[in-house]
């Protein structure tokens, strides 16, 4: 059976446009990818030339039928790998390829620079980390970038805007999952070159560009991974361990770059010494040796135990790997938790949102003093629901559940309200919102991911988040505190002050026990509150 050639008609207001099927075996993937499911269309205005329509309709043809050899060869295990240095030479020549494509008529400047700023504002500087965004000093060259989980995020927006598939499909190349990422996040690092540079040539100027100089040649010599790759190891792993989402969002950085350094000899041909110079590598001045060793070694370990014990691999090259961590010098006297002034000034700028309105002006209004209140984690108490407040016995308790979000322990706890919150009139906020989110809008339905290697960020985070800017910028900016998470460091040490017993203090933070005697029931609620009315009020005068 001959197979339809994709044509190019015009509607009846002179608008260009073709369909082309999507065949079976990939609908599926195609749709997720691509939005599309069983047809895909192009669509051009009318005033577009024929020649220009013609042109444009064989890139849309190559750049589907990329994607659907892309697709079957990814499922199939044929896509081409690549090492890291040729992922960057074939950058090197998309690199050529896509000034060749436009270099000749270039347009308006101004096309190409709003494509930059587009790149730098609209679609990296979205993606920055919590941390980044609590302490914007600690990075000024935007290092975070590079980080896998934003690779990860803008690599779909890269690839459209550097025409990836049409380039790969004038290539004849399909690679597979690891290599396609390696190479479109060269391309993500040389994309805004190539934007300035063709605005330069919109602006007339034609001198000798030396970027080309900068790329490596390309070795077309074979290169074969062996047995399972790193990021299989992680998926197999949340499939079967189902860790909590926040566990999985903090590793998937791990394995990705972990998957794209030992793309040639997979997960069972990492070597101890190979384990332990990559670790080690990864201390930088921008990710300290604790980070390393809490998160990246310790997820490291934490699978491939696993896989060793499941008989996925032979063994666990992360297993006698060490980091060594430098004392850090302690330079503040009040440690880790905020000082008297820096807690007023929190405290004093909350009470300029008086009536609250929106769920950010009620977290700016009300999480601090929670926090202060507590010692409760910041990301708890965002997640608060008007539900999880209700009265006991003649007092107000706060329900921190598993049901409302994430919990550190996984264990669901009650904590007395402070008599200072209800003075100030917490409980008529709660009663105004409702038996909904007190701290982000929960009107509106969130789109969910179904996939448990992708799961969705929580809007108590982002409230969470939002809430430890604000408090930078409210002057509060020592890299040595958190600007959120001090308030538990601040009300451990005022308890230990007044009195407050290790028990009862760890109850109402919700530290686990230290010890088994310690874990034989938690106090009750009316002695916690009792304990609370010891606490003392902040003074703001």
């Amino acid at each position: 059976m001959a197979l339809r050639m994709v044509g190019l008609s015009r509607a009846g207001d002179g608008r260009w446009f073709a369909r082309k099927g999507i065949p079976e075996d990939v609908r599926e993937e195609y749709q997720r990818l691509y939005g599309v499911k069983r047809e895909a269309h192009l669509k051009l205005p009318a005033d577009t030339p024929r020649h220009e329509a013609t042109a444009r309709l064989g890139e849309w043809v190559a750049d589907v039928e990329t994607r659907i050899a892309t697709l079957r060869a990814q499922r199939n295990g044929e896509g081409q790998p690549l090492t890291k240095l040729n992922a960057i030479a074939l950058a090197g020549r998309w690199y050529n390829w896509f000034i060749k494509q436009h270099e000749a008529d270039p347009g308006k400047p101004g096309y190409w620079r709003g494509l930059g700023e587009q790149l730098v504002w609209g679609v990296i500087r979205p993606e920055a980390p919590d941390s980044y965004e609590e302490d914007r000093k600690t990075d000024p060259h935007w290092n975070w970038r590079r980080e896998p989980e934003a690779r990860e995020a803008v690599r779909p927006l890269i690839a459209e805007e550097a025409r990836v598939a049409t380039f790969l499909a004038s290539e004849g190349k399909a690679l597979n999952p690891t290599a396609y990422a390696l190479f479109v996040d060269a391309v993500s690092d040389n994309i805004l070159p190539a934007f300035t540079l063709l605005e330069r040539r919109a602006n007339g100027d034609y001198s000798r560009d030396e970027t080309p100089d900068s790329f490596p040649v390309f070795n077309a010599g074979p290169v074969r991974a062996s047995g399972v790759g790193c990021w299989e190891l992680f998926e197999a792993y949340v499939h079967s361990v189902k860790p909590a989402p926040t566990t999985v969002t903090r590793w998937r950085a791990v394995f990705h770059a972990m998957q794209q350094q030992f793309a040639e000899v997979g997960a069972d041909g990492i070597s101890e010494d190979a384990a332990r110079e990559w670790i080690h590598g990864l201390i930088t001045e921008e990710r300290q040796a604790s980070t390393v060793r809490e998160v990246w070694l310790s997820a490291s370990r934490t699978v491939f135990a696993w896989a060793r014990v499941h008989k996925r691999i032979r063994q666990n090259p992360f297993k006698e790997v060490k980091v060594d961590v430098p004392r850090k010098v302690q330079k503040r006297e009040d440690g880790r938790s905020f000082t008297t002034e820096e807690a007023l000034t929190i405290l004093k700028a909350s009470l300029t949102y008086q009536k609250p309105t929106t769920p950010t002006e009620r977290t700016r209004r009300w999480v601090p003093w929670v926090c202060a209140y507590s010692g409760a984690r910041s990301g708890e108490i965002t997640q608060l629901r008007g539900a999880d407040i209700e009265e006991r016995d003649g007092f107000y308790v706060m329900k921190i559940t598993p049901e409302a979000g994430t919990t550190k322990t996984g264990q669901a706890r009650i904590v007395p309200l402070h008599e200072h919150l209800v003075a100030q009139g917490f409980i008529e906020m709660v009663r105004q919102v409702g038996k909904g989110a007190l701290f982000f809008n929960d009107k509106t339905p969130q789109k969910t991911s179904s996939d448990p290697l992708k799961p969705s960020r929580p809007r108590s985070a982002t409230a969470r988040a939002h809430l430890g800017t604000w408090v930078r910028e409210l002057g509060v900016d020592d890299p040595d505190i958190s600007p959120n998470h001090s308030w538990r460091h601040l009300f451990k040490r005022i308890g230990d002050e007044i009195g407050m017993s290790e028990r009862i203090n760890d109850a109402i933070t919700g530290h686990a026990p230290p010890n088994e005697a310690r874990k034989y029931g938690p106090p009750k609620v009316a002695t916690m509150a009792e304990a609370l009315k010891k606490f003392p009020r902040y003074k703001l005068d």
